[in-house]
C-alpha cells in the first residue's frame, strides 16, 4: 500500500462538515482559502470548532471528532462567543455565515 493510499498521511483530514483540515491545523474553505476569513481574531482551533458548530454539531459530537474533552470544547465555545461579541449559538452561527458568505461583485 502506498503512502498516497493511506487516509490522513498527506494532511488531508476532513471535518464533520466536509471542509478539509490541513496539517497545520487550519481549516480550509471549499476553494482552498483559509476558513474564517474576516474572523482573524479566532485561533485555528477556534475556527475549526466554529465551523463544526455552524455545521449543526453538538459540543459532544465536536469533542468526539476532535478527540477533546467536552469541557475543552465548552471553553473554546465560550472564547469564540467572547471574541465574536455574541451571547448564543445562533448568533455565533449567523456571524460566522455572514463573514464567510461570498461577496457579490458587480460588473
Amino acid at each position: 500500500m502506498d503512502r498516497d493510499e493511506v487516509p490522513g498521511l498527506n494532511g488531508e483530514a476532513t471535518g464533520l462538515n466536509g471542509e478539509a483540515i490541513g496539517l497545520n491545523g487550519h481549516a480550509e474553505g471549499r476553494g482552498g482559502e483559509p476558513a474564517g476569513t474576516g474572523l482573524s481574531g479566532l485561533s485555528a482551533r477556534e475556527r475549526e470548532v466554529m465551523s463544526l458548530i455552524a455545521g449543526g454539531h453538538t459540543n459532544g459530537e465536536i469533542a468526539a471528532h476532535l478527540f477533546l474533552a467536552e469541557k475543552t470544547v465548552k471553553n473554546h465555545v465560550r472564547r469564540i462567543y467572547s471574541k465574536l461579541g455574541v451571547d448564543s449559538r445562533p448568533e455565533a452561527i449567523a456571524h460566522w455565515l455572514a463573514t464567510r458568505a461570498p461577496r457579490n461583485r458587480c460588473c
